[in-house]
Parts: structure tokens; sequence; C-alpha cells
């Protein structure tokens, strides 16, 4: 099911409170996914939004949502780069969504961690 016709995201840290927030328009949905973009990009400069779920044959539900950047190299031809956080969460009362959500927060605290995102710097060089 689609979302909604808009959502924000902040440039700020994490912990602002939001008052500088892109705005995303609605630009495609059916029944499982939704994308949105910054109103006023288009194609071959523009950053996305996609939402998707989908349930398997043994109830295991995936969220995905996924950042799309596309912007132009030195030489005008667009390059893509894609960041995705994905929840799992199996048919089980375990994990309810107090718990995914305090996972979720491990995951970001972690990325943000060791200042000026350390933690994503040593991932983007391919340490471990």
């Amino acid at each position: 099911m689609p979302i909604g016709t808009s959502l924000s995201l902040s440039p700020d840290s994490p912990t602002d409170v939001d008052t500088n927030a892109v705005a995303y328009t609605l630009r495609a949905a059916d029944e499982d996914r939704s994308v949105f973009a910054v109103a006023g990009l288009t194609y071959p400069t523009e950053f996305l939004v996609e939402i998707g779920h989908k349930t398997d044959k043994n109830g295991v539900r995936r969220s995905v949502v996924k950042m799309i950047d596309t912007r132009l190299d030195s030489l005008n031809v667009p390059a893509t780069s894609t960041m995705a956080f994905t929840i799992v969460r199996p048919p089980s009362s375990a994990f309810t969504e107090a718990t995914l959500l305090q996972q979720a927060f491990r995951l970001v605290d972690f990325l943000i961690e060791g200042g000026a995102g350390a933690n994503i710097s040593k991932l983007l060089n391919l340490e471990t």
C-alpha cells in the first residue's frame, strides 16, 4: 500500500529537530511500492526515495527503503548511488514494533558513531 503523497527528510544531523526539511513528492505508486522524488529535480540529476513492502509465502515481511542519488560525472554521464535499509520481520510475536524500533535506532547509532560518520567512512573504505 502506498505510504502517501509526500514525505520529508532533513539534511541536518539525526538530533536536529527537522527545521530544514527537504520535501519529496510522490512520483509513482502501486500496491506494494512507492517512489518519491525531490521536487524540481529530474533525470539525469535526481534524488529518489523508494519504499516497498513484500510478504513471502512463510509470512516473512520485508520492508525496504532505498535512497537513490543520480548525478553527472566529469564527462556528464549519469552515475547512480543507492543506499538501502531493509527490515526483515518474521511472523513471530518475539519481534514487536518496539523491538524493531530499538534495532533500527541501534543501527543508526552505529553508523553515525565515531564523530562525523566515522563508521560510514570505514564502510566506504571497505573496512570490517
